[in-house]
């Protein structure tokens, strides 16, 4: 139940987590404190905590941390929260973690045999979109993307992921798009072939998560799941963590009280 000392591979049919904590976030970190941006706190917990508890609320208890910047404190946090929280948490360092977090998510291949969730240790969100996925990935052979259709209402959207769809399919990605139908939530449900696309990405000089994504969206193997009203946020900047606060405590409301942070 508890972190193993050299991760071990999974079998094909147990669905692990990718949870990508390698950045630096200098973003935050100038309106923050000087923290790892993992360790951030927010309303008690840290956002490597709620990730991981994100993971577990989706019945995923077999989660492969990708560790870069600040690996030295990282890791002792990582067994002490498998401890509390009775998971497996594997740490996976990435060198490379300058490069773009793609190559982060494509560290995690040794270790992989079957579909997996993909998610940012730094975005939070309601806790079902992840078992909305889980459950879509189980009647698709595509990997998974889940998108907000609230397009207006998404916080700093100039620097956000936009995706153009054709009904459910993703026909383009990247935060220059100028024409889109929805926003990039940062949660995947992905399938081995996302690190063969990665690798192609990478040897193109293109390091990014979205590099991979496009020559899947080439391939027609990429699919949206649209999260509805759900809350979701990628903190970046000490704004969006006061942004999560609010919208977290929001979502403590009844109905009828709750307002847009």
């Amino acid at each position: 139940m508890f972190p193993c000392p050299f991760p071990q591979r999974t079998s094909p049919d147990t669905l692990p987590a990718v949870i990508l904590a390698a950045g630096r976030g200098e973003r935050l970190h100038e309106g923050v404190t000087g923290e790892l941006k993992p360790l951030t706190p927010l309303l008690g917990l840290t956002l490597l905590e709620r990730a991981a508890l994100a993971c577990q609320a989706a019945g995923v208890t077999d989660c492969y941390v990708v560790v870069g910047y600040g690996k030295e404190r990282l890791l002792p946090v990582l067994t002490a929260l498998a401890r509390r929280y009775r998971m497996r948490l594997h740490a996976i360092y990435n060198p490379c973690w300058p490069e773009g977090n793609g190559t982060s998510a494509l560290a995690t291949e040794p270790y992989l045999q079957g579909p997996f969730l993909l998610l940012m240790c730094d975005h939070v969100f309601d806790l079902t979109i992840l078992e909305q996925l889980v459950a879509a990935g189980q009647r698709s052979e595509a990997c998974l993307l889940a998108v907000d259709l609230r397009v207006d209402q998404v916080f700093d959207r100039d620097d956000a992921t936009k995706v153009q769809l054709s009904g459910q399919r993703i026909t383009a990605i990247g935060k220059e798009l100028t024409s889109f139908e929805a926003i990039d939530t940062g949660l995947f449900y992905c399938h081995p072939v996302l690190f063969s696309v990665l690798q192609q990405a990478r040897a193109e000089g293109d390091g990014s998560l979205s590099g991979g994504i496009r020559h899947l969206i080439a391939m027609q193997q990429m699919m949206a799941v649209p999260i509805g009203d759900r809350f979701w946020i990628d903190i970046d900047t000490a704004e969006s963590l006061v942004y999560a606060e609010q919208g977290l405590l929001a979502s403590l409301m009844p109905p009828g009280d709750r307002q847009q942070p």
